[in-house]
């Protein structure tokens, strides 16, 4: 267990929030530099409930990798929580017949590299024991302010009795998550431009998508995958998404997450509200969860959820992570993968550069960085009642995300300063050329005619396929990971130019692989 140490109130990092984003930058920090003095102000106190903590119970690539490899959790991670299939879209055209045909995009088995559902509360109650008692935990208290005094930043902490006492830090970092203390203090929040909303509630029972989505059709090779419903299943219409994420065998995450100028939060602002809405825009969901009767857990919701920070890093030693930084959208569980890109640069930042110049640099990766997911978000639900959109938009998205981003991170060079420096025209070109796709694509009927897509897509064996197995590169030098980059840049200029020009994505999404496999280009 931590312990709340009272006779030491000197500290190199003081860290605000106990969370999922506090507690791995802790475990992070530490690994950089098993000296440093880190305490934890936390306005709850452990254990943390189980199942129904927090919602985002979803990783993906970069942030299973960062829980994993980088601050050491892989064995709890195998062990205690789930692996998931893969991110699954589902369109059922609002029909309610159990027969009534259906179009499904995803995996028929495993990705490469193993991804999870999570369940918060247990996460971060292992991440709290694992910390030992090497950082000072005051729990039950909050941050009301923090002055600069020189070199240091004097801290003011309440406890829930009204005590207030004053601890010292050389770094401040906020990871309070919604709270955000910083955020407020600077007046640092921006407005992302997306205009979207969310409900949720958690339910006491398997929801099992074989059980009411399992189409006979010989076409359809996902008939007989019994664990696809550990997938992020997304069952998409005009202007929102359905999530449907398995916590554990015992207990479901389900989410509505739509587009304010298409649907309104006011009709579905409790549960019984939300299943009337499930009803009419989802009627085979909603009668197979009427049909199971499963005990409701909990509901919540919220408003215009998307908002950025206007700076992430200080060098008067102040950062923000998490929540506390920003929330872009759900859509691809993007949340775990910014708490590792920022607690990497906030412990780059710790324990590697007190330049007053470089902090400004780093700080400037990290919004380009959110400006890459804003960008991929942005005015992106109301056509999801088109199947050429879904295959082309998520398609494109996770090829890019696997060949440029997972590259970065999963090889480790994303902590490397020296190298993100000498390799940064790249990076702005990676984002310029994805900016070109969105661009496009929040375009009116940009693809609803240039394509003839299945009903089933089964991503094994696509570009998408090739680009996760290619993320890890056997020589992961920095030149090179380079030559991966710039091969895979053009890889992604050839896809972008058959979404843009030639309207032969179809024809690249399977095709490509077998081309690049039998280049067996050598990284």
């Amino acid at each position: 267990m931590l312990s709340e140490n009272e006779s030491n109130t000197n500290h190199d990092v003081l860290i605000i929030g106990g969370g999922l984003a506090g507690l791995t930058l802790a475990k992070q920090l530490l690994i950089a530099d098993p000296g440093l003095g880190i305490c934890i102000v936390h306005n709850r106190k452990f254990p943390n409930p189980e199942r129904i903590h927090k919602v985002g119970e979803s990783t993906v690539e970069i942030g299973a990798f960062y829980l994993s490899n980088v601050v050491g959790c892989a064995l709890h991670l195998q062990t205690d929580h789930l692996r998931k299939m893969g991110l699954r879209f589902i369109q059922t055209l609002g029909q309610s017949d159990e027969a009534a045909p259906y179009r499904e995009l995803g995996l028929t088995h495993y990705a490469h590299h193993a991804t999870y559902q999570i369940d918060r509360g247990k996460l971060e109650n292992h991440l709290h024991d694992e910390l030992g008692r090497s950082v000072t935990l005051i729990e039950n208290s909050k941050v009301l302010d923090f002055e600069r005094q020189g070199d240091r930043n004097e801290v003011s902490i309440r406890d829930h009795a009204g005590k207030v006492n004053t601890r010292s830090a050389r770094w401040v970092v906020d990871a309070s998550g919604r709270g955000r203390v910083l955020m407020k203090k600077f007046d640092l929040k921006k407005d992302a431009g997306i205009t979207h909303s969310s409900v949720w509630f958690r339910v006491a029972g398997k929801v099992d998508i074989n059980e009411f989505l399992a189409s006979s059709d010989p076409e359809n090779p996902f008939l007989n995958v019994e664990e696809r419903w550990r997938s992020t299943t997304q069952l998409v219409g005009k202007g929102y998404w359905v999530w449907i994420i398995p916590i554990d065998e015992q207990t479901t995450s389900v989410g509505i997450v739509f587009d304010n100028s298409i649907h309104d939060l006011s009709t579905m602002s409790a549960y019984p509200m939300a299943m009337t809405w499930l009803k009419h825009h989802e009627p085979r969901f909603h009668g197979y969860m009427e049909g199971k009767g499963f005990e409701v857990l909990d509901f919540a919701m919220m408003r215009n959820y998307s908002y950025l920070s206007g700076q992430f890093l200080s060098a008067d030693g102040w950062a923000l992570t998490g929540e506390a930084a920003g929330f872009v959208d759900p859509m691809y569980s993007n949340g775990t993968d910014m708490i590792g890109l920022a607690n990497t640069m906030i412990t780059n930042a710790i324990t590697k550069s007190d330049s007053e110049d470089q902090i400004t640099w780093m700080n400037g990766v990290l919004s380009e960085t959110y400006a890459g997911f804003v960008d991929t978000h942005r005015d992106s639900f109301k056509r999801f009642d088109d199947w050429n959109y879904i295959f082309v938009k998520s398609s494109w998205d996770t090829t890019f995300y696997f060949l440029f981003m997972c590259v970065l991170f999963m090889n480790r060079k994303f902590e490397d300063l020296e190298y993100i420096h000498t390799i940064h025209d790249r990076i702005t070109a990676f984002y310029a050329l994805h900016h070109d796709v969105m661009v496009h694509l929040r375009q009116a009927d940009t693809v609803t005619s240039d394509y003839v897509i299945p009903d089933f897509v089964n991503l094994v064996g696509s570009i998408q396929d090739y680009a996760n197995r290619t993320i890890i590169a056997k020589n992961q030098s920095d030149e090179a990971i380079t030559a991966l980059l710039d091969y895979n840049m053009g890889i992604l200029k050839e896809l972008a130019a058959s979404i843009l020009e030639t309207k032969t994505f179809d024809q690249n999404f399977y095709h490509m692989k077998e081309r690049l496999d039998a280049a067996s280009p050598s990284f």
